[in-house]
């Protein structure tokens, strides 16, 4: 028997040990099949004070404790009292992490599940159990802040702004708390936006900023008259990015109708090819058309008309690959140009025109020559023939006295 074990490998071995064991509590688990599981126990919901993140704990049922061949998870099912959208996670731990939307009641719901071994293969599944909880919500409804809109300016700054509540104190003071994974605790807003003496709003600086990543916010405020109810957010920031407008934009053209346009992405921390950009232009008097870019810094207008005043214009977003929404930035100045088509063919009508002109003075001082020549040709002439004419009336006069003369001798 020795000699036949020394032969065996580890790996014999093994198999060997989890067949002997698998002999020995074959009677126990085909003895203890289940038909019925029960819920798990002691549900809790702990708020660690956080401005959304809940913690939910639980413990398994006291009949599985035994069962070490069951393979136990868990299903929960969490949202708002009067949601009908709810969240459902099955997990194999005893507690669960997530945000939560605290500005009103929450209902939390688990049951146990069990297959495998220990059910003959099926599965069961227990009675649900369910836990309320609620947050802090004194004051009046109307109390609390509305219309908050935070934007991120090319992720160096952010501002946020709220309108007071719909039936707000007049004397109420709003303060905002902000809280996410990288801070120890919350931290109240530092830099507050006033008017008339009242915070509207709160600037936080980049060192505050953090992407993909839940930002927990709650605004709550004090009055004299009573509490004040507190809103809570949880927001993204890289979906509320504002980015600055393009610049240094260069609009060139050439001889054959062809216009290229090139420009440099907004300076800061937003990567290239996380920008789109919308190039809106126009032709003549014409209306704005629109051209929609993804990453690109450069596009070519082909076949422009001779003589078309051409203007463009730009702005930049955030695309669909690195944030689900953004705003549009400012429009960039619009620049205008007047294509070298247009200008060369205007050269050269003037310069037609200019020789058209030089080429008739020239014409008119050869014809004014011309004319005077032959004026003076003319009256040199008319002088000759006066004095020829003259000449032979004086020798036929002189001819004819001479002939009297003989006649008298």
């Amino acid at each position: 028997m020795n000699t036949l074990i020394n032969k065996l490998t580890d790996m014999d071995l093994n198999i060997v040990a989890t067949f002997l064991l698998a002999i020995m509590l074959w009677p126990r688990v085909t003895s203890g099949v289940l038909t019925s599981v029960d819920p798990p126990t002691d549900l809790q919901v702990i708020d660690p004070g956080h401005l959304g993140p809940l913690h939910i704990h639980w413990k398994a049922p006291l009949s599985l404790t035994s069962k070490m061949l069951c393979v136990v998870r868990y299903k929960l099912s969490y949202c708002n009292i009067d949601s009908t959208n709810c969240k459902r996670v099955i997990t194999r731990q005893l507690k669960h992490t997530d945000v939560f939307n605290l500005n009103k009641g929450i209902i939390v719901k688990i049951q146990t599940i069990v297959k495998e071994h220990c059910t003959n293969g099926s599965e069961l599944h227990s009675d649900w159990i369910e836990k309320v909880f609620w947050p802090s919500l004194e004051g009046h409804v109307d109390s609390k802040v509305k219309n908050l809109q935070c934007i991120v300016y090319n992720m160096e700054f952010m501002d946020c702004l709220w309108e007071n509540g719909t039936n707000a104190p007049h004397d109420i003071n709003y303060r905002l708390h902000y809280w996410h994974h990288k801070l120890d605790q919350v931290m109240e807003c530092k830099n507050y936006i006033k008017s008339q003496g009242h915070n509207v709003g709160c600037h936080f600086y980049k060192d505050s900023l953090i992407e993909f990543s839940d930002f927990n916010i709650c605004i709550n405020g004090t009055s004299g008259t009573g509490p004040v109810r507190p809103a809570y957010y949880v927001l993204q920031l890289q979906d509320l990015v504002k980015p600055a407008a393009p610049y240094k934009i260069n609009v060139t053209a050439s001889k054959n109708g062809t216009i290229y346009l090139q420009w440099e992405p907004p300076a800061g921390k937003i990567k290239s090819h996380c920008l789109e950009y919308e190039i809106r232009f126009s032709r003549k008097d014409s209306d704005w058309e629109s051209k929609v870019l993804l990453e690109e810094t450069t596009f070519t207008f082909l076949n422009v008309t001779v003589k078309t005043k051409f203007c463009v214009r730009l702005r930049a977003t955030v695309n669909m690959y690195c944030a689900d929404n953004s705003f549009w930035s400012d429009w960039s100045p619009t620049q205008c140009l007047q294509d070298y088509p247009a200008e060369e063919e205007n050269a050269i009508i003037k310069l037609n025109l200019l020789g058209e002109l030089i080429l008739l003075t020239a014409l008119a001082s050869i014809t004014l020559v011309l004319l005077v020549s032959i004026l003076g040709c003319w009256i040199r002439w008319k002088r000759s023939f006066a004095k020829r004419k003259f000449n032979m009336l004086l020798t036929e006069e002189t001819k004819s006295i001479k002939e009297r003369n003989c006649l008298d001798c």
